[in-house]
C-alpha cells in the first residue's frame, strides 16, 4: 500500500464567509485514500468546521474563537504582520508535509511562505484581484513582492481573470495557474427546493444579495439605491442574506433613510437557495470581485442575475452573456435594476441562457486539478 502524501490547508478560521465554505467543499472531496489531509485554523470553531469530514484531522493556533475578543484578536494580527515569517511557521506548523497550502494571501501566506520545510511543495491560494486588493499583499513594491511571493512554488487563482491580474501586477507567470471554485450543481438545486420563503411577496419586486456584511460588497450604496428606486415609485424589496461587523451600520442607515420595509437583513443562512430560486433577481454590488461564489450559485437556479463590473462576475456571466453587468458606481446600480424591474422579457432571457451553463461548474473537475498539481513533482517554480 502506497504511503499517503500529507496535505496541510492553513486558513485563519472556517466561519461563514465564501472562501471558506469554497475551502471546506475542496477538503470534503478529496481522495482519503491517496492523502492524510490537515487543516489548522489560526482561530478555533467557525461554522464550516461543523461540515468537516472526520477524515480530516483539524487543528488550530489561538486558545480562544476570533469573534472573543476584538482587542486581543487585534493585538495578535498586529504580531502577526511583524513577527519574521520563519519564526511564525515554527511557532504555528507542527509537523512535515508533502504540500502546504496558504489559504489567503495575508497572514496565512506569511506563516506558510516562512517554511523552513524545503521538500514541501508551497501553494498560494489567492482569492483576490491583486489589483484592487485591500489585504497585506495591496502596495508591494517590485522587491518586496519577490520576496513575499517567492517561496511559493505554485499561485492558484480562483478565475482566469484573477490569474491574469496577478500576472500583471507581481509577475510570476510561470508559477501562476487558475481552478474555478467548486459550486455543487445538485445539491444547491435538491436544496432550493426545501422551503418556501414567505418573505418573499408576489406582488412586488424581490431582489436578493448575499455575501458578508463587509464594505467591499458596497451595501451601503445599495442603501442609497434602494432610495432612489423608492423614489421613482417602485415597489420592491431587498433581501440581503449575511452576517458581518458591519450589521450595526447598516442598520443604522436603512433606518436613516426610512427604507425599513424596504430592505430586509436576514442574516447568515444556512441554506439561502430558496431565497435565490424564488426571488425575481439576484444583484451582486460589490466594489471588487476575483470569482463570487453567490453568483455561480444564482447561476445554477437560472436566475435574472445584475452585477457591478468586477473580476469574477465579468468571467462567469461572459461579460455581459448571461447576465447584466453594470458599470461599478451607484448610478449605474439605480440604472440597471430599473431596467430589470421594466423589462421583465431581458430577465426571462438570460434565465433561458443559463439552462446550458450548468456544466462549467463541477466539484470533481475542481478537485481533480487540486490533486493533479498534488501528485505533481515537488519543485520550485
Amino acid at each position: 500500500m502506497l504511503k499517503k502524501k500529507k496535505i496541510l490547508f492553513y486558513i485563519d478560521t472556517l466561519a461563514q464567509g465564501g472562501l471558506d465554505k469554497v475551502v471546506t467543499e475542496i477538503l470534503n472531496n478529496l481522495n482519503f485514500d491517496k492523502y492524510e489531509v490537515t487543516l489548522i485554523r489560526r482561530f478555533p470553531g467557525g461554522y464550516y468546521t461543523n461540515f468537516l469530514d472526520s477524515h480530516i484531522i483539524t487543528k488550530s493556533n489561538m486558545p480562544f474563537k476570533e469573534e472573543s475578543s476584538e482587542i486581543y484578536n487585534h493585538l495578535v494580527r498586529v504580531l502577526c504582520d511583524k513577527i519574521p515569517r520563519k519564526i511564525l511557521y515554527k511557532l504555528f506548523i507542527r509537523g512535515k508535509y508533502d504540500v502546504e497550502v496558504a489559504c489567503d494571501d495575508a497572514i496565512a501566506a506569511r506563516v506558510i511562505g516562512g517554511s523552513t520545510n524545503k521538500k514541501s511543495l508551497k501553494i498560494l491560494w489567492e482569492h483576490m484581484d491583486a489589483m484592487v486588493n485591500v489585504s497585506s499583499a495591496t502596495d508591494y513594491s517590485e522587491k518586496k513582492a519577490k520576496w513575499f511571493f517567492d517561496p511559493f512554488n505554485k499561485i492558484i487563482g480562483v478565475s482566469n481573470y484573477c490569474a491574469k491580474r496577478f500576472v500583471q501586477k507581481y509577475g510570476f507567470n510561470q508559477k501562476v495557474s487558475y481552478i474555478y471554485n467548486p459550486v455543487d450543481v445538485e445539491n444547491i438545486k435538491k436544496r432550493s427546493n426545501d422551503f418556501v420563503p414567505t418573505e418573499l411577496k408576489k406582488e412586488i419586486f424581490n431582489i436578493v444579495m448575499l455575501g458578508a456584511l463587509v464594505e467591499p460588497k458596497g451595501y451601503l450604496r445599495i442603501i442609497n439605491v434602494a432610495k432612489k428606486i423608492k423614489k421613482a415609485g417602485y415597489g420592491f424589496q431587498i433581501f440581503i442574506i449575511g452576517e458581518g461587523n458591519m450589521r450595526e451600520e447598516i442598520e443604522e442607515k436603512i433606518e436613516k433613510c426610512g427604507l425599513k420595509n424596504e430592505i430586509v437583513l436576514l442574516g447568515f443562512k444556512e441554506n439561502p437557495y430558496p431565497y435565490i430560486k424564488l426571488c425575481d433577481l439576484f444583484v451582486c454590488g460589490s466594489y471588487h470581485e476575483s470569482y463570487c461564489l453567490a453568483v455561480a450559485e444564482s447561476m445554477v437556479l437560472n436566475k435574472a442575475i445584475l452585477s457591478t463590473k468586477c473580476a469574477g462576475p465579468i468571467e462567469l456571466l461572459d461579460n455581459g452573456k448571461y447576465g447584466k453587468i453594470v458599470e461599478n458606481t451607484e448610478d449605474a446600480i439605480f440604472d440597471g435594476i430599473i431596467n430589470m424591474i421594466k423589462y421583465p422579457e431581458e430577465r426571462k432571457e438570460y434565465e433561458k441562457l443559463l439552462n446550458d451553463m450548468n456544466e462549467i461548474f463541477s466539484v470533481d473537475e475542481s478537485v481533480k486539478k487540486w490533486e493533479k498539481i498534488f501528485d505533481g513533482e515537488n519543485k520550485r517554480g
